[in-house]
């Protein structure tokens, strides 16, 4: 079974994630295929698709979603969807109150929930160079923390399920 996972990355965050899960995959004796989102030009092949961006304005970025686009007019195969962004699902950049309210508030980018595949919300890496003057201030306010707030522990758990539901398609030797 041969797994394309791909990514779209700002500041690199994103892609250190999409590495992880290739490696995990891998690990698990999957054929995996790692590569930026704006330079996968065929999906033919790949059984599986695992495919994240990072989130800015609420937005995935154009590569990962012009690769999502393209994935819905091939015929189907199972499909994993993650987002790097301030607030992720264990971890985040926010102090306690902003994060339970940044959580509760928030909303899949536009067209992720239409994929009608798994997703999942991971928090990545901020520097103060990432963010303008305002940003810095709404940052600053909200109590934010720059750094690295990937949880490792957390996207490993998730690529385990992964490979745990193609495991249950049979298609794992």
């Amino acid at each position: 079974m041969t797994v394309l996972v791909a990514y779209a990355s700002a500041q690199g965050s994103t892609k250190g994630v999409a590495e992880e899960v290739a490696r995990r995959l891998s690990a698990a004796g999957l054929s995996v295929d790692v590569r930026p989102a704006d330079e996968v030009t065929h999906t033919a092949g790949y059984d599986a698709v695992v495919l994240g961006s990072a989130i800015h304005d609420r937005r995935w970025l154009r590569a990962a979603v012009n690769l999502l686009n393209e994935l819905r007019k091939k015929p189907p195969r199972p499909v994993w969807l993650f987002s790097v962004c301030t607030v992720g699902e264990t971890t985040s950049f926010l102090g306690p109150r902003a994060t339970r309210w940044a959580r509760r508030a928030r909303k899949l980018p536009p067209g992720i929930a239409e994929a009608a595949a798994p997703h999942r919300f991971f928090a990545g890496v901020i520097e103060r160079s990432h963010w303008n003057a305002w940003g810095r201030l709404f940052f600053a306010a909200t109590g934010g923390r720059y750094g690295d707030r990937r949880d490792w522990a957390d996207i490993d758990a998730w690529a385990d399920g992964i490979v745990a539901a193609l495991v249950g398609r049979g298609t794992v030797a």
